[in-house]
This record gives C-alpha cells, sequence and structure tokens, in this order.
C-alpha cells in the first residue's frame, strides 16, 4: 500500500485486520500520504472473512484497500520513452504476470500486454509484483502482432522466446529492444512468432519442459541490462 501512494493511486478506504491495529497504523498511513502528496481515506477494522471477501484473496495480511483503478501507460508513449520493453502473448496468471511486471520495473523495461485472452492488471498481480505495478509502465494495446510492426517501425529489434531459437546470450540488445514471451502451455502464438525479427532460446541442462516465464522473462531482461553496463 505504501507503494500504491507512493505512486499517485490515492486510496479510498483501507480494512485492517486487529491483528496489525497495534502498528498504529492511522499515523503511519498518514506518514506515507504526507511523504507521497496524496491523501487516504477512512480506515475501517474488519473481521478476516470480510477482508477474505472485499481481496479474493486468503494472503492478505490482514489490509485490503480500495484504491484508484489501475493507469495504464499509453502504448505510443511506451515506444517513444523507452528502449527495453517486453511483449507477453497471452500471460494468463496473475502470479506470473505479477513477477514479471516486478523485474521489468527493476530492469528499467516497460511492459506490453495485449486486451484479451490475457491477465490484466488487477489486485492479485499488484500483489504478486509486490508494488512493482505502482512504478513499471504496462501498456495494453489491441493486437500485439500490429503492435510489434509499429516497434519494428520505431527502431526496435523484435527477439521471441522460443525453445528452438538460438542462444539467447549470443544477441547483442543494446539497441532498441523488445523480448516477447508466450503462454507456458501454448508459447507464441503463429503470427506473434513471425512478427519477430529473431527467435531466441535458453539453454536447458535438466529434464523439466521449460521455464517458468516469469524466470525466462528475467534470464532476458537482464541480460539486456548486463550488456547496456558492459563498457
Amino acid at each position: 500500500m505504501r507503494e500504491a501512494l507512493g505512486g499517485n493511486r490515492r486510496l479510498h478506504r483501507v480494512w485492517y485486520h486487529e491483528s496489525v491495529a497495534g502498528r498504529d497504523l492511522s499515523a503511519q498511513f498518514q506518514a506515507w500520504a504526507c511523504a507521497a502528496g496524496q491523501p487516504v481515506g477512512r480506515l475501517l477494522p474488519a473481521p478476516v472473512e470480510e477482508l477474505v471477501a472485499l481481496s479474493g484473496a486468503l494472503d492478505h495480511q490482514g489490509l485490503v484497500a480500495e484504491a484508484d483503478a489501475y493507469a495504464y501507460a499509453d502504448p505510443e508513449h511506451v515506444l517513444q520513452s523507452n528502449s527495453l520493453l517486453l511483449a507477453l502473448d497471452r500471460i494468463q496468471d496473475p502470479q506470473n504476470l505479477g513477477a514479471i511486471i516486478r523485474s521489468a520495473e527493476i530492469a528499467g523495461a516497460a511492459v506490453v500486454i495485449p486486451r484479451h485472452r490475457a491477465a490484466e492488471v488487477t489486485g492479485a498481480v499488484v500483489k504478486a509484483a509486490a508494488g512493482a505495478t505502482e512504478h513499471a509502465a504496462v501498456a495494453r494495446v489491441r493486437n500485439l502482432a500490429d503492435f510489434i510492426a509499429e516497434a519494428q517501425g520505431a527502431g526496435f529489434w523484435v527477439y521471441g522466446a522460443a525453445a528452438r531459437g538460438g542462444l539467447y546470450d549470443e544477441q547483442d540488445y543494446r539497441a532498441r529492444t523488445v523480448f516477447v514471451l508466450g503462454s507456458e502451455g501454448e508459447g507464441l502464438g503463429s503470427r506473434v512468432e513471425a512478427a519477430c525479427d529473431v527467435l531466441v532460446g535458453i539453454p536447458q541442462s535438466g529434464k523439466v519442459g521449460s521455464l517458468n516465464v516469469s524466470v525466462a522473462a528475467a534470464v532476458l531482461l537482464f541480460e539486456a541490462v548486463r550488456q547496456r553496463r558492459s563498457p
């Protein structure tokens, strides 16, 4: 919730369980709000059952907030203001999306997701991202393949993650780069894959079929970060 305030999302109401009431919540929230320049609404005590119903989750940690709707970034602005992008094709698991957004924010990358057949930024995603959603640029587009074409027109090289691709660490990511990752079950869609400039893969020595998509995203992102930090 502190990250939500720092990211300029107003908290209208905050429900809390008595187990966290001893932390002087009112003073703590007011201090956070003052630092962020954001007002905080009402603080309301609530039983566990109400917190579960409000959050839709068992692991609410005793706090649930009603906040402004998540503000997605403009895709055109993302293309103009970022040199490292992560485009996600039909990632539907909110835990994976949250973990990916967290890695992207740390790596200084923006995230692009399709409007349909994909997870959106919900409370579960915000929690999985550990607050990174409040600082990362996440854009939604109608058609991912069309967005890839726009990115290429703006000077980006587009790398699709696929098991049969060339070794990921043999590519040069110092130029404007888009990494495209698909769902764990289906991988990249045929049109999205065909739109990529290059397919890259992460070598494996074990017997498990593939890395978790959030782990694969982090591997690719931080290879780009490593290259850009090298002299």
